[in-house]
């Protein structure tokens, strides 16, 4: 029993670990689109995100907690062959990119 319990929670965990990859590139015919690049790549490219998610946030705080300075984050999601995209952006630059099959 305690054979089987542990490979159930095996399989369970191989399966939540693999449902959202990080992707340090997108190829979209000739064009490379990578983190540090700007976010107009994909514009260009994909066009308008599917969604996306615009906020402000703190990046730096004063010693009493009070915020010295601010950035604008989004987060675009695209679905393309059959991936769905998730791409963080701060400041239009690319951050980071992860792929997911659902």
């Amino acid at each position: 029993m305690k054979i089987v319990t542990t490979l159930i929670f095996l399989c369970m965990l191989t399966l939540s670990t693999s449902t959202t990859t990080h992707a340090f590139s997108l190829r979209f015919g000739s064009t490379l689109i990578n983190e540090g690049k700007p976010a107009t790549l994909l514009l260009l490219n994909l066009g308008e995100p599917l969604n996306k998610s615009i906020s402000d946030v703190c990046v730096s705080h004063n010693r009493q907690g009070e915020c010295r300075e601010w950035t604008t984050s989004e987060i675009w999601f695209y679905r393309h062959n059959d991936l769905n995209y998730t791409i963080h952006i701060y400041n239009g630059i690319i951050q980071k990119i992860e792929w997911s099959r659902f």
